[in-house]
């Protein structure tokens, strides 16, 4: 069997995956201090009650992850995690690997989706993060930070202060909280329906679609800074195709369009018209890529 674990602080999901599907799933809570121990018996008393053998086991962790060792996990407080020996303990007869949650969950759109040679997923959620394949394969770096593509400088006009310690980083503006932080800012400016003290990001493209002053100021600024960024990522990594995946990519067309605008317009001429597309499957790439990266 197959499982591929999505890390969470206080709650962990598993899928069983079989032919680049998620065919079950099951939740583990657990705490900081017993997190994979909770998680691997979890793997392991799911097993025994399907009669079934633990091939492989495949962590998608929010944080740092350099040869099966977690360096930090940072919002949920763990560091220095060692999971080859948590493997050994645990599943002795099977093969374990581990990668950073956004890089597990572009490799699971990178298998379902389109066949292609390299690609880049790119999370839109509280931050913003990254993942880059190449022929199914996770591209990480030797500092596990290929993927953290947040924290690229791409903002000079605001320069917003970033939980990094950087200032101007990519997900101070294109990230939920960035999104909102821009309606915040320009909310004298613009007219608007949308309250200031209890606008989410959502209420702020949900505006755009509906051709709010302030919401269109917001998702222009946006679709900016990312289609930038897209742009340096293409002339670096010249990837097939870029997944546009996280809770703001529910925006949906409205988002992606604008992007490939700014993209097109900053984009080395070798590489105009790269496909730009939203993720597919949502929470489940996570488990899917986490189930195959080996």
């Amino acid at each position: 069997m197959r499982f591929g674990v999505d890390v969470g602080g206080t709650t962990v999901k598993i899928g069983v995956c079989e032919d680049y599907k998620v065919v079950d799933t099951f939740v583990v809570k657990t705490t900081k201090e017993n997190l994979f121990k909770d998680v691997c018996e979890g793997v392991i008393n799911y097993a025994k009650e399907k009669n079934g053998t633990i091939d492989f086991v495949g962590f998608g962790i929010p944080g740092v992850v350099i040869d099966n060792k977690i360096v930090n996990m940072p919002n949920i407080g763990l560091t220095n995690v060692d999971l080859n020996e948590i493997g050994k303990k645990y599943f002795p007869n099977a093969k374990i690997a581990s990668t950073n949650d956004a890089n597990a969950a572009a490799l699971g759109e990178a298998l379902v989706g389109e066949k292609s040679s390299s690609s880049y997923m790119v999370t839109l959620g509280t931050g913003v993060g990254g993942g880059y394949i190449i022929n199914d394969k996770v591209i990480a770096g030797p500092h596990a930070a290929t993927g953290e593509i947040g924290h690229m400088y791409i903002d000079s006009k605001h320069e917003f202060q970033c939980n990094c310690g950087l200032k101007g980083c990519l997900e101070t503006v294109a990230s939920a909280t960035g999104i909102v932080r821009l309606a915040k800012t320009y909310y004298e400016e613009f007219e608007t329906k949308l309250d200031k003290e209890t606008m989410s990001a959502k209420d702020v493209m949900d505006a755009a679609r509906e051709s709010d002053p302030l919401g269109l100021k917001v998702l222009d600024l946006v679709a900016e800074a990312l289609g930038r960024a897209l742009s340096i990522i293409a002339v670096t990594c010249d990837v097939d195709v870029f997944y546009i995946g996280g809770g703001v990519s529910a925006a949906g067309s409205i988002l992606i369009d604008a992007i490939k605008k700014y993209y097109n317009k900053y984009s080395f001429y070798a590489l105009k018209n790269v496909r730009i597309e939203p993720a597919k499957l949502g929470n489940t790439a996570g488990m899917i890529g986490a189930a195959y990266l080996a």
